[in-house]
């Protein structure tokens, strides 16, 4: 077997700790030992190693793709209008006529969201969903007088608070549900798609 030099076995020792994950011995920066630089190959390997290893843990804002598309995704929905928000995701007409289906949840998770990123708290809209849940309770067939008023509560609602966005967006998903409601089974169909969407806001954040 061959006898290693010095610059080699310093060059095996600092292969060995690097694979390793252990420190370079104290006071030994790699960058300024004189052999590890005679060898260009495995110095340059050795740099961009560290480079890189410097970066995922200290990545420089903006520098990583995915959690830049994340975050210019999150600021396009906060700015988006509630117009917009229905031209991407419609309202299907059989969830209240027929029933849920997979696309109303996808859609009450994306109204949910939109309406925490907005701002709009539940209480700005207990008066609309209490009495929404006291006509189930006491029934449509005897409560419909009770459930056409809620339209103009709703207008009221957001008279008062006119820029809120998530306000704006429920008020838009009630007027047009609300108008397809026609009996007892349909009414419970329009109460679950509220009930879905706060569970939504409630998980993403939306406060009391």
């Amino acid at each position: 077997m061959c006898e290693l030099s010095s610059t080699d076995n310093l060059l095996l020792l600092i292969i060995i700790r690097w694979n390793f994950g252990l420190l370079l011995p104290v006071g030994r920066n790699w960058n300024y030992v004189p052999e590890l630089r005679s060898n260009s190959h495995l110095y340059k390997t050795l740099k961009i190693k560290k480079i890189m290893d410097n970066y995922q843990s200290n990545p420089r804002p903006g520098g990583n793709f995915q959690q830049k598309k994340m975050a210019q995704n999150n600021e396009r929905q906060q700015t988006k209008s509630p117009e917009e928000f229905l031209k991407e995701h419609s309202i299907h007409t059989e969830w209240i006529t027929q029933g849920a289906d997979n696309t109303m949840v996808d859609f009450t998770e994306e109204a949910g969201k939109y309406m925490a990123k907005q701002k709009l708290t539940k209480s700005k809209i207990r008066s609309i969903y209490g009495e929404i849940k006291r006509i189930q309770v006491n029934g449509f067939e005897k409560e419909k007088a009770s459930f056409y008023l809620l339209r103009p509560k709703m207008a009221y609602a957001l008279g008062r608070d006119s820029g809120n966005k998530g306000l704006k967006l429920f008020k838009l998903i009630f007027d047009y549900t609300s108008n397809l409601v026609k009996d007892a089974n349909q009414y419970e169909n329009f109460c679950n798609l509220f009930e879905a969407i706060l569970a939504y806001h409630k998980a993403n954040g939306g406060k009391d």
